[in-house]
């Protein structure tokens, strides 16, 4: 009788190469003991992109980022794999093109009859999809954190600042009750309760304003003529500009990508403040680049557009807080002090940036950041 085991070992161990080599969803690769790749299956081609030919007889290291080269990840796992049979790691693998994967990593020590370790087997799966979730999670419990603790302060602030208009009215209320029939003075309560009464009703509709900037999704945005938007400014605020004689110096601007009532927001709030905040004639010039260098030192390309006055100024170590809700770093003015922080809320949906300089008793420059069509058209 003939002995069949020997044909059927070597016919198992074919089927088992087979089997290797179709896999498609894990890399599993047979390397020498030094490292260097003496076998290749398809999901290694395909999750490292690299051809059989073009790889075998290379070192693994070479799908290590550069740092964990010179840190001397891979031979630690080699190592670690011929102390202990095993190594696993989790981290970024590169790709024939120069991309980055995250990769879980086992790698198994072969050993001979003798024990004596002839290699090392190296599987490798592809965890990207999951990583990117991971850290997107984390990205949105950091926010919602950060959210939480936003409409903490929020709330806390709005309730203190509603609370000062409230007070007030209930305060001539009292003192109107008491010369009731001073009509005069009843007048002068009056005047002041219907002030304090405005204030309150302001300060509403820029906190509606504010929250619904906040939580706006998927804005519409149209093409926006900047020259149009300052003219309509200029309209809203005509007797304010002939009662100050204020003089403008306006550059030809530019036409953008935008959310039209917004952007007459913003320019609406800065124009404002130039004409409130000065004690002389105000003198306000909007200038206009489509290229510059950035204080990086990088070139940049957009809509760089600046709003600079003569007015009273504040110290530039204050600028941060210019764009916090109710920061009124002028407290002799009228105002809510959500203005500014409406304007930085309003370039973010924008995709841009808004900057302040200042010198007290010297002006202010407000930069304002606008993203070009091809920009914006790959952020939205």
């Amino acid at each position: 009788m003939k002995d069949h085991s020997k044909y059927r070992n070597s016919k198992d161990e074919i089927r088992f190469q087979r089997m290797i080599e179709e896999v498609e969803d894990y890399a599993i690769i047979l390397l020498d003991t030094e490292g260097n790749i003496r076998n290749w299956n398809r999901g290694a081609e395909k999750i490292k992109g690299f051809k059989e030919d073009e790889i075998i007889g290379r070192n693994f290291s070479i799908f290590y980022p550069a740092q964990d080269r010179e840190d001397g990840l891979p031979f630690k796992l080699i190592a670690e794999a011929k102390d202990n049979g095993r190594a696993s790691h989790e981290g970024w693998r590169l790709r024939r093109d120069g991309s980055t994967f995250w990769a879980y990593v086992v790698i198994t020590a072969l050993h001979d009859e003798l024990g004596e370790i002839i290699g090392f087997t190296k599987v490798t799966r592809d965890l990207t999809e999951r990583r990117l979730a991971e850290e997107q999670k984390e990205r949105d419990a950091r926010n919602i954190e950060f959210k939480n603790k936003q409409l903490e302060e929020f709330a806390y602030v709005t309730s203190h600042d509603l609370q000062e208009p409230i007070r007030k009215i209930r305060s001539f209320l009292d003192l109107a009750r008491q010369d009731l029939n001073d009509k005069e003075s009843l007048e002068f309560y009056m005047e002041k309760i219907d002030r304090s009464a405005d204030k309150m009703i302001q300060l509403i509709k820029d906190i509606l304003t504010f929250s619904k900037l906040s939580h706006e999704q998927q804005p519409e945005y149209s093409i926006v003529d900047l020259n149009q938007i300052i003219l309509d400014v200029l309209s809203e605020y005509e007797i304010q500009i002939v009662e100050k004689a204020v003089e403008f110096q306006v550059d030809k601007l530019p036409i953008i990508m935008g959310i039209p009532f917004q952007i007459h927001q913003v320019f609406s709030n800065l124009i404002s403040n130039s004409i409130k905040f000065n004690q002389t004639v105000p003198k306000i010039k909007i200038a206009y680049k489509d290229e510059w260098t950035s204080s990086s030192g990088q070139y940049r390309n957009g809509f760089l557009i600046t709003v600079s006055d003569n007015g009273i100024g504040f110290d530039q170590k204050y600028a941060d807080r210019a764009f916090e809700p109710f920061k009124r770093l002028n407290v002799g003015f009228s105002g809510t002090g959500i203005g500014l922080a409406l304007c930085k809320k309003i370039m973010e949906n924008h995709k841009g940036t808004i900057t302040v300089n200042s010198e007290k008793g010297k002006g202010t420059t407000f930069t304002l950041y606008f993203s070009n069509f091809e920009e914006l058209n790959t952020t939205l």
